[in-house]
């Protein structure tokens, strides 16, 4: 493992200088030949002078050349996706493009930018007939730009990094595919500190007399010699006292779901099959009259109540957090007069399509705050979860995100614009949070809730068509601030096996649900008895 060290004070480059010095500093360290400071990739977001034109081949003789593709929807992004609406990738792919051209000596970079399968192909077909480029560096900027396969699919020397917290979901999927086909021209980097990913890149080396398996080899070994091991930190509490399998299905027998707005049947079936959950369908017009029927004064008494507890507010209206208060106390009416104890909602299609009178995270943390559960983007198969583990370990809540790896602190990083305040329970210390609008398109009322550091955690996800379990154990210790992505982010060490991390995202999708606690053997007994298969991810 390298070490790393700052330039700045030891409280990192934020406290110690300020950000254009910082990337000048980076660069300067780049000419004399390596990156020594850690360096996030929003280090390169602020302007420096004459950046790389978009399509420069950069004066190096007799260097490898190397297509840096920027795999991004826009410039400027005009889609509310990871990392945010409006977010400006045109610093970052210059200032990228002169740090990695700085600091690999012996390959030319020559950017460029994919926005789908077509424009992938077309930069292939331009490559092959100049007839110079060596292999590729793809760098996901966004999410579901799905352009990889294209370049993948030349059989030169390829490797997949991730802009964490901006293109990671689709990297995700897209690289667990790819080490699945064990293709021999492929190697991958998922981290947040930019050093990673300049060594990675000097892999590209080798192709100068070596093959592609010298290069897959080289970027290989780099990224596992620079995943650190296990700090040996002792969490806070030990294995959980759960219920067995079968009181666990006991305990949830019975329990009625609401589907905000459908499920298909046959996923209704399986779930009563194998849980004995009820899955039932709701319209948006239900959700809505219920919201219409809600006493601005009754709402204005939970606004009250956030702005007495929140650690802060921002760029949020009152009118705003009045709308949310509203969807809490519809919600949870829908709740009582269905006989159910959790919701999920088409949260994102029903606010863009004007369905939904107002995003509902703030309800959901509220609902969890009292015992009952909702979770976002009309996800049953986390709504399960969340609902079975709950039982299984006599209620503690779970924590639904979109998880992001980062190799440099062999860490997922678990995203999400909604939390629980009480992972630990109902009865539990509500953690501190605030209230900032949903990240992606800076619009409503979403949270940010701080998650109690140095526990045991363990994050679950169902698949019940392929009747799998993924269970992966590790310890929080830290939430990040970062303005890209979504608002609340738990950082959890992975425990055992980090390359296992990789592997399954294009089987179980994107989301996972985190609980603080360590029942990893409670849940594999759990699988044993329904006959699912265990995936195990760290």
């Amino acid at each position: 493992m390298s070490k790393r060290h700052t330039m700045c004070q030891s409280t990192g480059f934020r406290a110690g200088c300020a950000r254009r010095d910082f990337i000048h500093s980076l660069f300067a360290a780049a000419a004399m030949g390596g990156l020594a400071a850690r360096a996030d990739f929003k280090d390169f977001l602020a302007a420096i002078p004459s950046p790389t034109p978009a399509g420069a081949i950069p004066d190096k003789a007799g260097a490898v050349k190397v297509r840096l593709v920027f795999a991004a929807f826009d410039e400027v992004q005009k889609r509310k996706t990871w990392p945010y609406i409006g977010f400006d990738f045109r610093p970052v792919m210059k200032n990228v493009t002169d740090a990695l051209n700085a600091a690999v000596k012996g390959v030319a970079f020559v950017p460029g930018m994919a926005s789908d399968v077509a424009s992938a192909k077309k930069i292939v077909a331009e490559d092959n007939a100049a007839g110079d480029i060596k292999g590729y560096l793809v760098i996901q900027l966004n999410n579901w730009v799905r352009c990889i396969s294209p370049i993948a699919r030349t059989f030169k020397p390829l490797l997949f990094c991730s802009f964490p917290y901006s293109g990671i979901g689709g990297w995700d999927v897209d690289n667990a595919t790819l080490i699945e086909r064990k293709w021999p021209n492929y190697a991958f980097m998922s981290s947040l500190d930019f050093n990673d990913t300049i060594g990675a890149a000097r892999a590209f080396e080798k192709l100068k007399d070596g093959t592609a398996e010298d290069f897959v080899k080289a970027a290989t070994d780099y990224r596992l010699s620079h995943t650190p091991p296990e700090s040996g930190i002792k969490p806070c509490e030990g294995p959980l006292d759960c219920l067995t399998p079968e009181e666990t299905l006991a305990a949830v027998k019975g329990e009625k779901i609401l589907s905000v707005e459908g499920t298909p049947a046959k996923v209704k079936e399986q779930i009563r099959k194998d849980f004995g959950i009820i899955v039932e369908d709701v319209k948006f017009a239900e959700l809505n009259a219920a919201w219409e029927k809600v006493p601005d004064a009754d709402a204005q008494l939970k606004v009250d109540e956030w702005k007495r507890t929140v650690r802060k507010i921002a760029g949020v209206t009152d009118a705003t957090l009045l709308g949310s208060a509203k969807m809490f106390i519809a919600m949870k009416q829908v709740l009582r007069d269905r006989g159910a104890v959790s919701i999920t909602i088409d949260c994102l299609g029903g606010c863009y399509k004007g369905k939904l009178q107002a995003y509902p995270c703030l309800g959901f943390m509220e609902l969890q705050d009292i015992g009952l559960f909702g979770t976002c983007e009309n996800d049953v198969r986390s709504n399960v979860a969340m609902v079975v583990f709950n039982a299984m370990t006599k209620g503690r809540m779970g924590y639904i995100s979109d998880p992001a790896l980062d190799s440099s602190r062999r860490a997922m990083l678990f995203a999400h614009c909604v939390s629980t305040r009480k992972m630990l329970g109902v009865g539990s210390e509500a953690s501190p949070f605030e209230i900032e609008t949903h990240c992606a398109d800076r619009e409503g009322a979403s949270v940010r809730a701080i998650a109690p550091r140095n526990y045991p955690v363990t994050s679950v996800q169902f698949h019940f068509d392929k009747r799998l379990l993924a269970v992966q154990t590790g310890r929080s210790f830290s939430n990040d601030p970062d303005d890209r992505g979504c608002r609340t982010k738990m950082v959890v060490e992975v425990t055992g096996d980090f390359e296992k991390a990789y592997l399954h995202w294009n089987k179980l999708g994107w989301h996972r649900v985190t609980f603080l606690g360590d029942f990893r053997k409670d849940a594999v007994a759990l699988a044993e008895k329904l006959g699912y298969k265990v995936v195990y991810e760290s």
